[in-house]
Formats: structure tokens, C-alpha cells, sequence
């Protein structure tokens, strides 16, 4: 009996090791999918569809605020007409002085129209030095306009 006790300590010990799980994770190592190198003809080829699009979307922005100060100076026509229509009831120094603005007005009017039709005709990468003088002369025909009307009302 002496052998007995450990004996069976030592099987039951044995069982119980046995039986363990294994709770150890198992690692999965994925190949990297191998791809075809990228070459400096890629990088060309990309870059180049790249500057298209930058292009193409620049010409679309230019396009569209061309056509969207060519609809202003539209308006501005109207309004110059208006304003013409207005003086021609005026009478000796005040009819000159009103021609005088009026023909100032129109002076700026061109302007703005002679800087569109450059715009127009500009490279698509050019736009950007020439919208900023273009604003200029807008703002110029504007304040002529907004300072002419007001005297009209006066």
C-alpha cells in the first residue's frame, strides 16, 4: 500500500496533463501577393494622366467664371442703356458732365470686355494672372456704375 498512494497521485497527475487544451494561438503567415514592380514608365504614365486631369478641371473652372463675368458685363450692358436713356432729357453743362461719366462708364465697360476676350483666348494655366486683373477691372466698372447711378439720382 505504500506504493499504492503515489502511484496513483502520479497517474492522476498524468491524466490531468493529458487532458490539458491547447490554448495556444495558431499563427497564419500570409505571401505577400506579388505585384509586378513599379518602373519609372509607370510613374511617367501616371503622372501624365494626372496633369491631364489638372488641366482638363482648370480649363472647366476658367470656362465657367468666363462665362459667368460674361453674363455680369451682360447685365452691365442693360444697365449702362438705362442709365443712357435716363440723361437724355438733361440739358446744356449737366447733359455734357453726364456724357462725360457715361462715356467714362463705357470706357471701362470695354475694358472689362477687352480683358475677357484675352481671358478667353489664355492658356488654361495662364487664367490665374490674368483673372486677377480681370477682377480688377470689374471692380473699376462697378464703382463707375454704383458712383454714375448715384448721380442720376441726385
Amino acid at each position: 500500500m505504500n506504493y499504492l498512494t503515489p502511484c496513483c497521485l502520479s497517474l492522476s497527475l498524468l491524466l490531468v496533463a493529458c487532458a490539458k487544451e491547447d490554448t495556444s494561438e495558431t499563427v497564419v503567415v500570409k505571401k505577400p501577393v506579388t505585384t509586378e514592380p513599379v518602373t519609372g514608365e509607370d510613374v511617367k504614365q501616371k503622372m501624365g494622366e494626372a496633369m491631364e486631369t489638372t488641366k482638363e478641371f482648370t480649363k472647366q473652372k476658367r470656362d465657367e467664371y468666363a462665362a459667368k463675368l460674361q453674363e455680369k458685363l451682360d447685365e452691365m450692358n442693360a444697365e449702362i442703356a438705362k442709365l443712357k436713356d435716363k440723361g437724355a432729357d438733361l440739358k446744356d453743362d449737366a447733359k455734357v458732365k453726364w456724357n462725360e461719366q457715361l462715356d467714362e462708364l463705357k470706357k471701362r465697360r470695354d475694358h472689362v470686355s477687352v480683358k475677357l476676350k484675352e481671358f478667353n483666348e489664355s492658356s488654361a494655366e495662364a487664367w490665374a494672372g490674368l483673372k486677377k486683373d480681370l477682377d480688377i477691372a470689374w471692380k473699376n466698372l462697378k464703382q463707375a456704375y454704383d458712383k454714375t447711378k448715384e448721380e442720376v439720382k441726385e
